[in-house]
């Protein structure tokens, strides 16, 4: 790491055992196009399905590839990916995505330069047949994990939160404000990132994103949704498999990682305002 090294921009991935070869495929057109200097980072935690370096390699030669030991969790790798770099913008990507428009980096720069206020801005995500992903939300109430896994309300009531907190009444087509954005793809302004101390890694994994958006907010830099810059996502949503709540949490790793993250997040948030 050359901690003097500047970049426009440093693209993180960090990849557990899945690392799609079409996200790579896509990074390397976008560098290519770029007139902008663009860094690409992959942080590997400590993937047994492949060898990462050889493998990022051999798709992107010029990538930087961190190895660690051990699964350290989102939010940590994407700080130590970040340190690779100083940067005046992070952006970061999951592996499981796929940039068509090789314009989509320049496009949320070139919205950071006319709005320097802005502390994050997030392309439009899709599934990969198209569809559009719910990836800009509004925050969620402490009840919220509550309603989407649970039947404790009234189902109609459910329904109704379900639906504002995925902001499925906003078509997706405008630019706007939202309260925060899924970490799969979005773009920050690297002296904040800095100054916030990068993602809070005591989250393993889920609502370090929800966290971060609302500390840009509290520092009075809003978040962005740019519906003209598109980022193709292939959403698992692993924490929701296994059934119920109760067979969730016996059976699978990632709903107990959710829960963890949510009861974490809900001490530090809630009676705060934003």
């Amino acid at each position: 790491m050359n901690p003097q090294e500047h970049a426009d921009i440093a693209i993180v991935t960090v990849s557990t055992n899945k690392l799609d070869s079409a996200c790579l495929t896509s990074v390397r057109r976008l560098l290519a196009h770029t007139s902008l200097d663009v860094r690409f980072i992959v942080v590997d935690n400590a993937s047994t399905a492949f060898d990462a370096h050889a493998y990022v390699k051999s798709f992107v030669p010029e990538s930087i590839v961190v190895l660690r030991d051990r699964n350290c969790g989102f939010g940590s790798s994407c700080n130590r990916g970040a340190q690779e770099i100083h940067a005046d913008y992070y952006f970061f990507l999951n592996p499981d995505t796929r940039i068509d428009d090789v314009t989509v980096v320049d496009k949320l720069h070139a919205f950071f330069k006319r709005y320097p206020r802005v502390g994050i801005v997030a392309p439009k995500i899709l599934y990969m047949d198209g569809r559009v992903q719910e990836t800009c939300r509004r925050f969620p109430s402490w009840y919220t994990p509550l309603v989407q896994r649970t039947s404790l309300l009234d189902k109609k009531k459910s329904e109704v939160h379900r639906r504002t907190f995925l902001m499925e009444d906003f078509g997706h087509h405008k630019r706007r404000l939202v309260d925060w954005v899924q970490g799969s793809a979005f773009m920050i302004d690297g002296k904040l990132f800095r100054e916030l101390g990068g993602f809070d890694d005591r989250y393993f994994m889920y609502y370090e994103d929800v966290d971060l958006c609302r500390q840009c907010w509290e520092r009075g830099r809003p978040v962005y949704y740019l519906p003209e810059a598109v980022v193709y996502h292939a959403y698992a949503k692993e924490s929701a498999k296994g059934g119920g709540m109760v067979s969730q949490l016996l059976s699978n790793r990632q709903t107990r990682a959710h829960i963890k993250s949510w009861l974490r997040y809900s001490a530090k948030w809630f009676g705060k305002k934003v």
